[in-house]
């Protein structure tokens, strides 16, 4: 357990580290440089140095909440669980479409791709009612769809992963596809 205020900071640390695990495992060199916030951080991968940033796409705002005062030890829990939603994959696919394309948006995004080129982006799944190979899967061409319609290219590849449980990293867009 970790005091609310500090949450996202150990989550990204997480997620770096086993994005780094991830790379590893493929073959591949990868080495954090430094970590600035933004972006998480400027990392090098097999000589290549690129940037990462982490994010993060819930059901919706119940289920995050259920989430994160769970893990917090200086908040009361607050439940999600024996709610009835309607239509989760159709609701969670609009989130990470918005997710994303507000990473695209932002300010901050833009100038770090105007100084240091495209990054990685790696996004959080976090819906009890798909993995994230299955959003992987199912949400591609959409996703694919949202990056083309944007003017400045921020991200060279995208990654989801599972947000609890054990993480699996899987590619839903890459410029080189």
């Amino acid at each position: 357990m970790v005091k609310r205020k500090d949450l996202k900071q150990v989550h990204e640390d997480a997620v770096l580290q086993q994005f780094s695990k991830y790379m590893e495992n493929l073959g591949n060199t990868f080495n954090v440089l430094e970590t600035p916030d933004p972006p998480e951080a400027i990392i090098e991968i097999n000589d290549k140095k690129t940037w990462l940033e982490v994010t993060d796409a819930f059901l919706d705002k119940d289920h995050a909440i259920g989430l994160t005062t769970g893990v917090s030890e200086d908040v009361e829990h607050i439940s999600d669980s024996g709610r009835l939603v309607i239509e989760p994959d159709e609701r969670f696919s609009s989130v990470l479409q918005s997710v994303i394309e507000a990473k695209y948006d932002k300010a901050s995004m833009q100038s770090i791709y105007q100084n240091r080129g495209a990054g990685i982006l790696l996004v959080g799944i976090f819906t009890p009612f798909a993995s994230a190979a299955d959003i992987a899967q199912s949400e591609a061409k959409s996703i694919s769809d949202l990056v083309a319609k944007k003017s400045v290219k921020v991200f060279e590849t995208i990654y989801v992963y599972d947000g609890t449980g054990q993480r699996s990293f899987h590619s839903i867009y890459s410029e080189m596809t």
